[in-house]
């Protein structure tokens, strides 16, 4: 369950993050712009969450995850700008009408979802590799 927590804060500061750059800047995340948001908050979740990449075996781990994690949040952007409903929401200044369908919203969604995913499939092996170690050397050695 702390895995999840974790995820779903990380994931959620870094898809907030740059959901509220899009409207401080007037883009409203529509069209291109919400693929390419949704594919960089993929990117960065993907290298924050989980395993550290400095704990990382290799160099291509973090990268991996980080391409992998681009083409997770643009093909969430599209499901979500395809099946969520037409609606929108009133959000007191700075930030203005919201639409589930902005590339701002999604952001956050692709963030959340993803940041979950990650911590929990990447996260939890350093805990059990843990415990695999402590096991090894309570066992005496066999000749």
């Amino acid at each position: 369950m702390i895995r999840v927590m974790l995820g779903l804060l990380k994931g959620g500061l870094v898809g907030a993050g740059v959901g509220f750059g899009l409207v401080r800047l007037g883009l409203g995340g529509n069209g291109i712009v919400a693929f390419a948001a949704c594919a960089l908050v993929g990117a960065l979740v993907g290298v924050i969450c989980g395993k550290a990449p400095w704990r990382a075996e290799t160099i291509w781990t973090p990268v991996i995850k980080a391409v992998f994690g681009g083409l997770v949040g643009a093909g969430l952007c599209f499901v979500g700008r395809r099946f969520l409903p037409e609606m929108h929401f009133a959000i007191p200044d700075p930030v203005g009408a919201v639409g589930l369908h902005d590339g701002s919203f999604l952001a956050l969604a692709v963030g959340v979802l993803y940041g979950i995913f990650v911590e929990v499939d990447d996260g939890g092996s350093a805990d059990a590799d843990k415990q695999d170690g402590a096991r090894a050397k309570a066992l005496p050695a066999r000749k």
